[in-house]
């Protein structure tokens, strides 16, 4: 997590584009079957481990790797005295979810380092923005873009419109909006330190999450299991 920030703020005072992916076993699940998702996260500035099984795959393969969730992410880098120098956008989640996580970064950081905030429509993941929006944003002058739309939404929408923010850098951190506005719990840190927050997820939104984890659970221990086995997994 230290070595991520310092990064982010060292990227943020360069005014270096960019964007940073925080990847979980779904990103990695996904990533198998979608070229196009592969080729974003690979492309990445940075891809940071977002789940603990992740983790613990890149410890079992000898590097020195910790957690650095996307949701932990966000509240320490907000909370970070270099942030308040900064500017800072949040594209992203319901009208309501949005303009509560820029009244708390206000809070936090001051009036000053909020260049402002949008909710977008629902609409498929690699839909192009509206011009107007992206020359609104464009003119905060943001040394950071929030952007929180979910796994691939996210990837594919920092991707597809890095070339008009060649000076900010963009950060896919999904449902950190949700908990750094307040508006949904988070699992106990015991249940995130074991790796169930998926657990946790699932029991809090089980219509909407329980298809996906139904899915993406056995598929990434089979990826992991056959990565190990083949002495793939520094790849």
């Amino acid at each position: 997590m230290a070595s991520a920030l310092d990064s982010l703020f060292a990227h943020a005072a360069v005014r270096r584009g960019g964007y940073y992916a925080f990847t979980c076993s779904h990103g990695v699940v996904d990533a198998q079957t979608d070229e196009a998702l592969r080729g974003i996260l690979n492309r990445a500035d940075l891809t940071l481990p977002d789940g603990m099984p992740l983790v613990w795959f890149g410890r079992s393969k000898g590097h020195a790797v910790g957690r650095v969730s996307a949701p932990d992410f966000m509240e320490a880098a907000l909370r970070d005295p270099r942030a308040r120098s900064l500017r800072h956008y949040f594209y992203g989640a319901s009208p309501e979810v949005v303009t509560r996580i820029a009244r708390r970064a206000e809070r936090l950081l001051g009036r000053g380092a909020i260049a402002g905030c949008h909710s977008p429509p629902m609409r498929p993941a690699g839909a192009t923005e509206d011009p107007e929006i992206l020359a609104r944003m464009a003119q905060s002058h943001p040394h950071l873009i929030w952007v929180g739309l979910g796994l691939p939404k996210q990837e594919y929408w920092m991707a597809s419109h890095a070339a008009h923010f060649q000076s900010s850098l963009m950060l896919g951190v999904g449902a950190a909006f949700d908990w750094f506005a307040g508006s949904q719990p988070r699992a106990p840190r015991w249940m995130r330190a074991a790796g169930l927050e998926w657990a946790h997820r699932v029991m809090s939104d089980p219509a909407r999450l329980w298809p996906r984890y139904r899915r993406v659970v056995p598929r990434a221990l089979t990826i992991l299991g056959r990565d190990l086995m083949s002495g793939q997994g520094d790849r």
